[in-house]
């Protein structure tokens, strides 16, 4: 009994022996966990401490669907448990990012061990975590970090400064997950005021400081803090003190008459009022209504971060040769050895030309300031206004003002949406890059930066076979949904990168044109042309969902230079304009042909929907439109399409014709076709004869076609309000005009919507149907978020929204009495910023 009763624990102490050997074995040799270790029994299994590992290779291996699943560098994987290795040594983990089960090939991963893997842990970028792990001297000094030691700290992840700091707190802050990860908690220093809480984290009390005076952060924004200062020290200024400041070409001089934190904005810091010896100022000593100071005019006051202004007498200041200086516009440089000081005013200038540069960089969803002190905000819309001589930002603002700001209307026109009184427009030059982002010196230019070397981290690979289209439904959407997915965007190419995601990813219906064999009369930049498009942007999109901006700018300077059309690589363009480039370069025929009454055809490669004003409907179906304009222009065509691009009615970017427009899933050319047989819209008998008038007629039913059999046009056409119209007769089959009765059944030609490009402003993105089903749909955008600042990257994203199925299903009576504020975010930015309409024929896109 006594044996029986002691062998659990006996075999539980053997089983810790056992697994300290491995342990110390693994540290040595971390290859060694290629070998299955199987420790028995399940018990002892469970309280084995999880296994960290680090991929310091990018790979792709097989789940446990038996799917290919593909793993970044930089990723943490967790060994499996229960699962041993097989014969080539290889082992089952789980991406910790995505958590789905991998089998790992060996040499791509090394164990964390020891404080190491708590510290990685909480580093959510895999590319930072993974140069952090090879830092092993950096990794041991922060390893020792301990509460009370002096640091640097960044606090956001788009500032790229650190400031000082004191550990208040080092551990796991996630409770609820019994997190292993390893946070800092502390307590800012001078930046006291700019962090986000006061040492509580989802009401866990961690450590106790003064409020928006501390931070959490993760290993990679933090780094110890060798220097002797006291880390919580704050510049010493008091009312009374005197100061100046750099202004413009000037620097001006004042008196201290506040110096606190503002009223409800102590995040913003320490702020200084002054109290000027010259008229040069624009602060009244007001601050949202509430007096700070007495400040005679506004002229005479100027309100400042305390990091801006420096303490005592200007003269006094230079005779000194304080380093702040530099900060003044007064430079130091070496000529024959000596030092010389440079002559401010050139200084000055050089400063105004580096502004001026800056301004022609931004773009948007630039991250920018304006005003003294700054106001933080991201570009939303460019361009000229009317009555505006030159060119105005729309920016949507991190935080509201209490006035002069909008919901993205600026004089009456709406440029962009966004949250009530955070929409502030201003001249684009009077933008600058946020400085919260760091240094922005050595600006590149955006389209010789656009290589394979800065894009590495972003690159997609080119695929030489000629791949279709993703399996349509779920597995599609599964695809391509998600950040880093679809087309990267890059300086003003969302124009183009919208069009190409509409035309390619679901759809083969224009394969032709990366298909044709170069012939004699064709050069080398159609075969470059034709054989980009197809290796490095189709094939990649439909393989591996995601192409990047490198790409996109190469098909951009070949169609630059073969076109003999400039600003293709980096002015913002329309869709018709890439459209109609790309065809002529790639010498494609026209999608369509249409003709008008007794002319020859015209070859088209997308229509433009134009309008008359009895078109009283305030939410028309793209059904309507398409036949008005063409009975308005006496058009037709001369046969079906096997695709059919419209572009909407609408003057350029901004004026839209209609405030909604209902793209119609179906569209219905049977009607619309030469020689084509339709029915009686009265009898649904044989149609011999049409009327235009009819169709303007208000009094005479929906609006739509009229068409007529004899009798019925003979009817229709003796009342007197109709006696005037001129009916016409229908060019018809020879074998069909002499038939009595249309035959029991003629299919009507029919086109499938299975893209909508949309731009709100100066903003292009795309909704494509990815299955038969009507709620189907993704929505695609090049430049979704940003990472980096003036000289970041956009990154690309595809979302699901089957939701706006319900919209495109609704009927449009039903649809007239929504206000289109009250839309949903992608039903109103499909029905609201509706540009083109992509609809393919799946029977005839077999042939054609």
């Amino acid at each position: 009994m006594l044996k029986t009763r002691y062998r659990p624990a006996l075999l539980t102490a053997r089983t810790s022996v056992i697994e300290g050997i491995v342990h110390k074995l693994s540290c040595s040799f971390p290859f060694l966990l290629t070998q299955a270790i199987d420790l028995s029994p399940t018990s002892a299994a469970a309280m084995k401490p999880r296994q960290l590992l680090i991929a310091v290779k990018s790979f792709a291996g097989p789940s446990k669907a038996g799917r290919e699943v593909k793993v970044a560098r930089g990723s943490l994987l967790c060994l499996e448990d229960g699962r041993g290795a097989s014969p080539d040594g290889t082992f089952w983990v789980r991406v910790m990012d995505t958590e789905k089960v991998v089998l790992l090939p060996p040499r791509v991963a090394v164990e964390l061990t020891g404080a190491s893997s708590g510290l990685l842990e909480a580093v959510t970028n895999g590319d930072e975590r993974l140069a952090l792990f090879k830092k092993e001297q950096l990794m041991q000094r922060l390893s020792a970090l301990r509460e009370g030691d002096q640091v640097r700290v960044q606090i956001t992840s788009a500032s790229g400064k650190k400031v000082r700091g004191i550990i208040r707190y080092r551990g796991p802050i996630d409770k609820s997950k019994h997190s292993t990860s390893i946070i800092f908690g502390v307590e800012l220093g001078s930046a006291a005021g700019k962090g986000f809480t006061d040492g509580t984290f989802k009401g866990h009390k961690f450590f106790s400081c003064r409020e928006n005076c501390g931070v959490f952060v993760p290993v990679n924004r933090i780094e110890p803090d060798d220097l002797p200062e006291d880390p919580l020290s704050t510049p010493e200024l008091e009312i009374g003190d005197r100061v100046f400041f750099k202004m413009d070409d000037s620097t001006p001089t004042g008196t201290v008459v506040y110096c606190d934190y503002l009223p409800k904005k102590q995040e913003t810091g320490v702020f200084v009022g002054i109290h000027l010896d010259k008229p040069v100022g624009s602060w009244d000593g007001l601050f949202r209504n509430r007096v700070l100071c007495h400040i005679p005019s506004p002229e005479y006051g100027m309100l400042l971060p305390i990091s801006k202004v420096h303490k005592g007498d200007l003269a006094a200041s230079r005779e000194r040769g304080d380093h702040k200086t530099k900060d003044l516009g007064v430079l130091k440089k070496k000529k024959n050895g000596e030092e010389e000081e440079e002559d401010e005013d050139e200084e000055d200038k050089e400063e105004e030309e580096d502004k001026q540069y800056n301004h022609h960089l931004l773009e948007i969803n630039s991250v920018v300031e304006v005003n003294d002190p700054p106001i933080y905000g991201v570009i939303r819309w460019i361009g000229e206004p009317p009555d505006e001589d030159e060119a105005v930002a729309g920016l949507e603002l991190e935080e509201p003002l209490p006035s002069g700001c909008t919901d993205g209307q600026y004089r009456g026109t709406r440029y962009f949406h966004c949250q009530p009184n955070k929409a502030l427009f201003v001249k684009l030059r009077h933008c600058r890059p946020d400085s919260r982002f760091g240094s922005l010196q050595n600006l590149e230019n955006p389209v010789l930066r656009c290589n394979p070397l800065d894009f590495r981290g972003y690159a997609s690979s080119r695929v030489e076979e000629d791949t279709p289209p993703p399996p349509l439904g779920d597995q599609g959407m599964e695809h391509l949904s998600g950040w880093k997915k679809g087309i990267q965007g890059h300086c003003n190419s969302c124009y183009l990168d919208a069009t190409l995601f509409c035309m390619f990813t679901f759809t083969s219906v224009l394969d032709s044109m990366l298909l044709r064999p170069a012939d004699k009369n064709d050069g080398p930049s159609y075969t470059e042309t034709r054989d980009l498009l197809r290796t490095e942007i189709v094939n990649p999109l439909r393989k591996n969902g995601y192409v990047c901006a490198t790409k996109i700018m190469a098909l951009r300077k070949v169609l630059e230079t073969a076109g003999h059309s400039s600003g293709f690589t980096h002015e913002e363009k329309d869709p018709e304009e890439f459209l109609t480039l790309l065809f002529r370069v790639l010498k494609m025929e026209p999608l369509f042909q249409i003709r008008s009454a007794g002319q020859d055809p015209h070859g088209c490669i997308f229509y433009q929907i134009f309008i008359e004003d009895h078109l009283t409907r305030t939410v028309p179906t793209v059904q309507e439109l398409l036949e008005g304009s063409l009975v308005t222009g006496d058009l037709k065509f001369t046969e079906a399409p096997s695709c059919l691009i419209l572009q909407m009615p609408r003057n350029g970017k901004n004026f839209k014709a209609f405030r909604t427009i209902q793209p119609s899933l179906e569209l219905d050319l049977t009607d619309l076709l030469e020689d084509s047989p339709r029915e009686c819209c009265v009898c649904q008998g044989l149609a011999v004869i049409e009327c235009p008038d009819c169709y303007r007629d208000h009094s005479f039913g929906a609006r739509h076609i009229k068409q007529f059999c004899k009798l019925c046009s003979q009817q229709v056409h003796k009342h007197r309000a109709r006696r005037s119209h001129q009916p016409r007769p229908l060019h018809l089959p020879e074998e069909l005009s002499r038939l009595a009765s249309l035959p029991d059944f003629i299919p009507r030609q029919t086109m499938q919507l299975f893209g909508v490009l949309c731009i709100e402003t100066s903003h292009y993105v795309a909704f494509t149907r990815h299955g038969p089903d009507v709620h189907q749909w993704l929505f695609f955008d090049s430049m979704a978020d940003r990472e980096g600042g003036l000289n970041g990257f956009n990154i690309p994203q595809v979302t699901p929204c089957s939701e706006v199925a319900d919209y495109l299903a609704m009927p449009p009576e039903a649809l007239q009495g929504l206000d289109p504020k009250s839309l949903p975010t992608y039903a109103r930015r499909l029905l609201c910023d509706a540009y083109m309409c992509f609809y393919h024929s799946p029977s005839l896109g077999l042939y054609k």
